[in-house]
């Protein structure tokens, strides 16, 4: 009582409080001093309201408060009925506390005191809501009538209630029966972004009363609704924001009343005005209200309405409203009966002053000086383009701010969440999925290996088993995620490991502001995001990717062969490309044929010489020969008499369960033989379907049993790989007797049936990959083969296009052996065509095979002999042949290039591949974060927003800039949260975007991922109009920069040397990128408006650096600076901290308020209060809720001091929560 004492006895003392029971009680008081206590009898009056019973020094009703006693937790117990000798007696019983004895005149005295202290206790409160629920429920199935459209209405209503303190918002999802006609059009898309509200209101009130202590209210305005009919209570729909002290107050928040929520002109509404006493549980009184119908504020500008409360007149509350003109120009007389229009947007008339004026608009009443100086009577809805069909679930809040001119500033706040959360990470998973079943089917073509070579293989097998099953278990998961319709992972589950690769909390916020008299208007978009990092749930430290990937590069370097596995991987990678390529272009080329259209063959054919040269000039023999001999010292040979004789082995057994997990090689679909072109890849029918592509549809119920077979799998070789490890422990030799043992311990289960099999898929024309039992190829023959094709096809071409007397050319030159690591990637150029031999040195030729060239006078070509051109009339009968031996040439030396990369491999310490695998993992999670969340930040400017022609000549030349804000302390487990940021922002860079046009009728426009881990492309929808069509595809990549700054209290006592010097590299990088943005000459508008000469945006640069090099502690300004180059040049916005919630919402309130103040006049003096307003009330709160279920920051007080004065959240909006 001693915190709260004057307001206990304010409550106690004042008239107006009304009590539940009032009377003489006496009551035994402890009285203590330092040398005795005592209890004495006290016979005072006593009074209870609610779980609070005031008890007086006397008998007097008006005298002092002697003290209160709170009954929680306690009940009242009458001992005896029969009276005793100081009266009828009842004791109060606590659960922790000494019980408390009372005692009345009268039984029946004693009987109600005791009905009234238990009806108060919250127990009983629980029971009473809890009948009355049921009751309502009732009354409303009894009240509305059943309905296709409506018959959820009783659960809905009861499972919503009355929740006016919580400050929750009407869900749009309620759809009630007049208006589910209107409404059916738009019920795949979200209508609060394309609708028109039936009106806009503003809120002040003037002439609040004072409380007993003189004091002024903190008024908050709730505003309530109530369907006539319909709903037997009222449901809250908004609310303003909490102002301090004052009787008079002009509330920035706004209502918009929505169609889509189920309102109508006859709909009711209730202003209830609350005096908050106390901010952190939100402890308010009622003042009073006043109702009115939603029909009268369309037909009046402004509406002055007196407050209603149980002690008479307590102030007014003055709406004014705000209609749409297509509604305002309509009759009023009909308002009550005629429904708004629905318009899909209504856009700023920047000569709209003068045509208001002359129409004679009607204009608002005078204003009284509980208004703002000057309000404006126009309704403005920002246009929103194509937003809906990239972005899910908004959450809509309005305000009208003031500028300095005395003109109106229309802000409205919206947040969404992105509909490619689940669909990216699925493609990539698919990718990850591929490429371990790839490298899978190249352990096992090695075919089985004797001695410690055996043990090395089966650690790999099982290294990529379990990481081909964590990526199929986490795509099955985020796949369920999908149907059950979420688009985001909340932050309170970031440690979920099922969902690690979703991005944590990704939000769309974008706010849009117009003002009036400057005839602006603009829009900002953010997308808010957690840290890009793998969370553990056990709360271990990694040192995050950047100390994984430094201990392997020190790692690798002790390795001799670790650069090799890598150039390796490498090459293989850039021969699957330049395969795919090659086809492609023979593709194109036998399209050609087929019209006969010569002219166009030539450049296609250079073309395809050029990659065949670079194809043929990856690898090194040496290197490969290496390979080769140790598969044919090492493998273990079956034989043939012996098949049907002996048992298979156990390493053969597992391989063969390979066939389950369907290992197919996408090249097998994607590189059949080139009879047709490459199907469009948006096709107008049937999508493409792919291997190692994702669809929406690939959720078949086969992904349940591949988990299984992977399961089994696992656990066979790891068994298996366990009995060697022990085997090579004891120092035993695995004889076949001791194998069969084993395998008939552990594979007692016959395989189960495979998607594919593996034998069948070796043996195919285009296999990529050896059988176990099958030779190797030499690398010359099949570089021989490649040339002799493309001589040959190259030579037919020429014939068509009338140049029969062409020499053939040689795609090679001899080689110097020399001594390297790695392998060249970069082809080594050589002459076209081959010089006579009198000028040409001598060229060495293969003793094994030797090709026959053209030594011939130039008109003599052997691959054209015999052929007449006005003979020829099938183009592509002759071509194909050719194509066909190219093609499957090419097959055996990607097939040669897999089996070289699985012997470096095997050949490297079996550490280092764990470790491999584990950094390999963490990449790819912090990745799918980022590219996420990259992905919603392109289709957001793109679909979000008009697209002119200098954005798409900033893609077309530039690339975009992405500006990644954090607010990440480098202490503690966020430095590793800001070492896997760095890396995984550093990989966007390597990705490749095509704008692609979307399918006229496809609704939900959804990229697709295609490529490898190496070589990503992304293919990004746009609308048909944006791209022109007969323009070549507009490829870029994005130019990505990463400044943090630790805001917190960690970010005291964590260190900054890593973080200042990588926010230098990252300014080194911005400011290349100004260099080439300048040249573009796209901001020349931006620096004639400017008031210097200067470039706004050099001069921002250099401040910029000065910042840096000061290196001071919390120097927000970097952050700031950043924000404001990024929105000159047309960047995308990202603001991430650990979960997206309390920090980031801090920043992106602030930017929102930065904004309105540079560039719409926002008053500096207004700032904080707009700024407190945006934090407590605006989208941002409600994504802490979202997230956590609570209306609270996740700071307490001591951490809140602690931050920088501008990011400290509003008293009242943090306290205790999840972070």
């Amino acid at each position: 009582m001693r915190l709260n004492k004057s307001e206990l006895a304010s409550l106690a003392n004042n008239p107006a409080t009304r009590f539940d029971k009032e009377g003489l009680l006496t009551i035994n008081e402890r009285q203590e001093s330092i040398f005795w206590h005592t209890d004495v009898k006290l016979e005072c009056w006593c009074k209870l309201r609610g779980n609070l019973l005031f008890y007086l020094k006397d008998k007097h009703p008006k005298s002092p408060l002697a003290g209160v006693l709170v009954l929680e937790g306690c009940q009242p117990l009458i001992q005896h009925e029969q009276p005793e000798l100081e009266g009828y007696v009842f004791d109060l019983v606590f659960k922790d506390s000494p019980s408390q004895r009372l005692i009345t005149h009268s039984a029946l005295e004693r009987l109600d005191w005791v009905r009234c202290i238990e009806a108060c206790s919250n127990a009983q409160l629980d029971q009473l809501i809890q009948q009355l629920e049921k009751q309502l429920s009732a009354a409303v199935a009894a009240t509305v009538p059943q309905s296709s459209s409506c018959s959820n209405t009783a659960d809905t209503l009861l499972a919503m209630g009355n929740h006016i303190d919580q400050g929750l918002p009407l869900p749009p999802s309620i759809a009630w029966p007049e208006t589910a006609a209107a409404e059916a059009p738009f019920e795949d898309l979200d209508t609060e972004l394309c609708e028109l509200p039936i009106c806009e209101t503003a809120l002040s009130c003037d002439n609040l009363p004072l409380d007993n202590f003189g004091r002024p209210p903190n008024p908050r305005i709730i505003c309530s609704i109530m369907q006539p009919g319909i709903d037997c209570l009222w449901r809250q729909l908004a609310r303003t924001e909490l102002l301090d002290r004052t009787h008079n107050p002009q509330f920035l928040c706004t209502i918009r009343f929505l169609r889509s929520a189920g309102l109508k002109a006859s709909t009711r509404l209730r202003f209830a005005v609350h005096d908050v006493r106390e901010r952190l549980s939100s402890t308010s009184l009622p003042l009073g209200h006043a109702e009115v119908t939603l029909g009268m504020l369309q037909d009046t500008t402004r509406l002055r309405l007196p407050l209603c409360s149980t002690r008479g007149e307590c102030g007014f509350i003055s709406l004014t409203s705000w209609t749409p003109e297509s509604v305002a120009s309509s009759g009023r007389s009909n308002r009550a009966i005629a429904q708004p229009p629905r318009s899909s947007t209504q856009f700023f008339d920047q000569c709209s002053s003068s045509s208001i004026q002359a129409k004679g608009k009607p204009k608002g009443h005078r204003r009284s000086q509980s208004l703002p100086l000057q309000l404006g009577v126009r309704l403005f809805v920002p246009q929103q383009c194509g937003l809906e069909r990239v972005c899910a679930n908004p959450c809509l809040h309005s305000y009208r701010l003031h500028s300095t001119m005395g003109a109106d500033i229309s802000v409205l706040e919206t947040m969404l969440e992105s509909r490619v959360c689940c669909a990216v990470p699925q493609q990539l998973l698919s990718i990850w999925i591929q490429r371990e079943k790839e490298l899978l089917q190249e352990i096992s073509g090695m075919g089985e290996l004797s001695g410690e070579w055996r043990w090395r293989q089966m650690n790999l097998l099982e290294e990529h088993l379990r990481l081909l099953k964590d990526y199929s278990q986490a795509k099955q998961n985020i796949q369920q995620l999908m149907r059950d319709g979420a688009y985001y992972k909340r932050s309170a589950i970031k440690n979920d490991e099922s969902l690690e690769f979703l991005p944590v909390n990704l939000h769309v916020q974008r706010m849009w502001a117009q003002n009036d008299t400057l005839q602006r208007r603009g829009m900002l978009d953010i997308i808010t995001v957690g840290a890009f990092t793998r969370h553990d749930a056990k709360g271990r430290k990694s040192g995050g990717l950047i100390k994984l990937l430094q201990e392997s590069k020190s790692w690798k370097l002790e390795q001799s062969n670790a650069c090799k596995v890598q150039a390796a991987n490498d090459a293989v990678q850039a021969t699957k490309q330049l395969r795919k390529e090659i086809v492609e272009l023979m593709s194109q080329l036998l399209q050609l044929a087929s019209r006969r259209s010569a002219r166009d063959m030539m450049p296609l054919c250079s073309a395809m010489v050029g990659k065949t040269r670079t194809l043929l000039n990856i690898w090194e023999p040496s290197i490969v020969e290496e390979a080769v001999s140790f598969i044919e010292r090492h493998r273990i040979i079956e034989e043939p008499d012996n098949v049907l004789i002996e048992p298979m082995s156990p390493f053969r057994k597992i391989t063969q369960q390979l066939s389950a997990l369907e290992l197919k090689s996408p090249e097998l679909e994607d590189f059949a033989t080139p009879v047709l072109a490459p199907p469009d890849l948006w096709p107008r029918g049937q999508p493409l379907m792919r291997s190692n592509s994702w669809h929406p549809s690939n959720g078949s119920a086969n992904s349940s049993l591949e988990m299984q077979a992977i399961d089994s799998l696992q656990h066979v070789v790891k068994c298996y790989n366990a009995h060697l490890r022990s085997l090579e422990q004891t120092g035993q030799t695995s004889g076949l007797g001791e194998q069969l043992t084993y395998h008939e311990a552990v594979l007692p289960v016959a395989p189960p049936a495979g998607f594919l099999d593996t034998k069948l898929m070796s043996s195919s024309p285009s296999a990529n990959y050896y059988r176990p039992t099958e030779e190797p190829e030499p690398l010359d023959l099949t570089q021989l083969n490649i040339e002799a094709s493309v001589m040959c096809l190259e030579s037919k071409l020429k014939f068509f296009c009338g140049r029969c007397d062409s020499p053939a050319i040689r795609l090679r030159q001899p080689k110097l052996p020399q001594k390297r690591e790695g392998f060249a990637v970069t082809p080594q150029q050589a002459p076209d065509v081959i010089s006579p031999p009198a000028q040409s040195p001598p060229q060495a030729q293969p003793p094994q095979l030797k090709l026959e060239l053209a030594t011939a006078p130039k008109k003599v070509n052997k691959f054209t002999d015999g052929l007449d051109l006005s003979l020829t009339t099938d183009w592509t009968a002759e071509l194909r042949p050719s194509m066909r031996k190219l093609r499957h040439a090419m097959d055996r030396l990607l097939k040669t290039a897999r089996l070289m990369h699985s012997v470096q491999r095997l050949q490297q310490d079996v550490r280092c591949n764990r470790i491999q695998s584990s950094i390999t993992y963490r990449r790819d999670v912090c990745f799918s974060q980022a590219l996420t969340s990259l992905v919603s930040g392109l289709l957001l400017r793109l679909w979000g927003s008009e697209l002119d022609c200098s954005y798409l000549t900033l893609l077309r030349e530039l690339g975009p800039l992405a500006y990644f804000e954090g607010l990440l302390s480098l202490y503690g487990a966020e430095t590793d949260m800001w070492s896997d940021m760095c890396i995984a922002i550093e990989d966007l860079s390597a990705v490749s975007f095509t704008l692609v046009s979307a399918q006229p009728g496809e609704l939900r426009p959804m990229p697709r991922v295609m490529g490898s881990r190496q070589a990503l492309e992304v293919l990004v929808p746009v609308p048909e109009q944006a791209l022109p069509s007969a323009a070549a595809p507009l490829t870029f990549r994005i130019t990505p920069v990463f400044f943090n700054i630790g805001i917190n209290e960690k970010a005291t006592l964590g260190q900054t040397r890593e973080q200042h010097r990588s926010n230098l590299d990252n300014y080194v990088r911005l400011s290349q990128y100004y260099s080439r943005y300048r040249k573009l000459g796209l901001n020349a508008s931006a620096a004639a408006d400017a008031s210097s000469a200067e470039d706004p945006l050099q001069s921002l640069l250099g401040f910029m650096e000065q910042q840096l090099r000061a290196n001071v502690f919390k120097n927000v300004k970097i952050l700031h600076l950043a924000e404001d180059a990024c929105r000159l040049m047309g960047g995308l916005r990202f603001t991430s901290c650990k979960s997206a919630k309390d920090r980031t919402g801090m920043a992106v309130t602030l930017e929102q308020c930065r904004v309105l103040g540079r560039e719409f006049q926002l008053p500096a003096k207004q700032l904080p209060y707009a700024l407190s307003t945006m934090r407590s009330e605006g989208t941002r709160m409600d994504n802490v809720f979202k997230n956590i279920g609570i209306r609270k920051y996740a700071f307490n007080l001591p951490q809140t001091l602690m931050l920088p004065a501008m990011y400290r959240p509003p008293v009242g909006s943090y306290g205790k929560a999840q972070t």
